[in-house]
């Protein structure tokens, strides 16, 4: 079957019951990812984790319908198209690394005659030789993490599913597993769910930021952060005294405002015109004979982005 998305949604819908009452998790949301790294963003109970179990077929869809390439999710030949991380992994932990993938490559059907091979071709890829040996329960959160995305691709699926696969990792666990996630998507498409998004910003192409169990966007990372940017007349100076700088720059008829950020301890100023704002702070400081340590105009994050959308929510 020819497809043209990785994963599409006409309408996908999903309804909980629960006695007289209806909760309405995923609201006819409307997905057409493209090969690459896809991003799924949204705040706890937005509905990703809701979304991904009907894309694996885990759970019922209520209403719409779901592909993933070309194939009903939730078929056979669908789940045979996935590997599938979930947030919080489960193993037997009195296995080996090299017990729990045999048992998985069997489950997902690889051919007896190469299991092996495919075993020590993904250890080999995650660094996982040395301890082949070791039971599980005795990983570190970042060694029984790269075993589960181990066990995702054992049989080398076309579609990589994550689910927040940083949860409880320190700083360089969550550097390894983005680091093997960035290599993986050489090779196949990626479509993970995180509320890290830092690292989301490093290593997607697109992201999807979906609330209350709808669609708020779907776009490129630049497009996104380039329509929701600060304005152009918004600048950030930090020098060796703040505090007298601030007070010229208050008394200045150009300036339209000017204040000290209680969080990054820097004037934020508002002006419209860069050139000028230049040369009225070069004048100060050489008057006050000071020192600058930076001027900027802030660049939007995807966080800037998301608590945005977040809070016009609320509105």
């Amino acid at each position: 079957m020819k497809f043209k998305y990785e994963i599409e949604t006409k309408d996908l819908t999903k309804i909980y019951h629960k006695r007289s009452n209806q909760t309405l998790a995923v609201d006819h949301i409307n997905l057409k990812i493209e090969p690459g790294i896809h991003g799924f963003l949204g705040p706890n109970g937005a509905g990703k984790t809701t979304t991904i179990n009907m894309l694996m077929g885990a759970i019922s869809i209520t209403e719409g319908k779901a592909f993933i390439k070309g194939e009903k999710a939730g078929s056979i030949q669908a789940r045979k198209m996935i590997g599938f991380l979930p947030q919080d992994p489960v193993f037997y932990g009195n296995m080996s690394a090299t017990e729990y993938l045999t048992y998985s490559a069997r489950l997902f059907g690889v051919k007896k005659n190469k299991i092996n091979n495919q075993i020590m071709n993904i250890l080999e890829f995650f660094d996982l030789t040395d301890d082949l040996s070791k039971p599980i329960s005795k990983y570190s959160g970042g060694m029984k993490q790269k075993v589960g995305l181990a066990s995702a691709l054992i049989h080398k699926p076309k579609l990589l599913i994550l689910d927040e696969p940083t949860t409880n990792l320190d700083p360089i666990g969550r550097k390894n597993i983005m680091d093997y996630i960035k290599k993986l998507s050489n090779d196949i498409s990626i479509f993970i769910s995180s509320h890290i998004l830092s690292e989301i910003e490093q290593i997607c192409e697109k992201v999807t930021i979906i609330n209350n169990g709808r669609i708020m966007l779907t776009d490129t990372i630049p497009n996104v952060k380039n329509y929701y940017s600060h304005s152009d007349d918004h600048f950030i100076l930090d020098t060796n005294s703040n505090s007298v700088v601030l007070e010229e720059l208050i008394r200045s008829e150009e300036i339209v405002k000017a204040w000290l950020d209680d969080e990054d301890h820097k004037i934020h100023i508002v002006h419209g015109g860069k050139e000028k704002l230049q040369k009225l702070i070069s004048n100060l400081i050489s008057k006050q004979n000071l020192i600058i340590k930076s001027f900027h105009q802030p660049e939007t994050s995807l966080q800037d982005v998301f608590i945005k959308l977040m809070n016009s929510e609320d509105d």
